[in-house]
């Protein structure tokens, strides 16, 4: 996938609400991409959440919406 017009608009540190919250923005027709960084052998350190520029805005609302539970 091209990421070149897509923004960063969250980063976790649990990979599971990572999940959950791309998981919210696929479901609402939002195309994601994913990026995970691990320094370890562990379970995924850091998830960053991209979506394409476009998306910003309905992304940020859902996710706010979501994380406000």
């Amino acid at each position: 996938m091209n990421t070149e017009n897509f923004v960063t608009i969250r980063t976790y540190h649990d990979h599971i609400i990572g999940d959950l919250m791309i998981n919210a923005l696929e479901t609402a027709g939002i195309r994601v991409f994913k990026f995970e960084e691990s320094h370890s052998m562990l379970p995924t350190e850091n998830v960053e959440i991209k979506v394409h520029k476009e998306d910003v805005d309905m992304a940020l609302e859902i996710i706010e919406e979501k994380e406000g539970l």
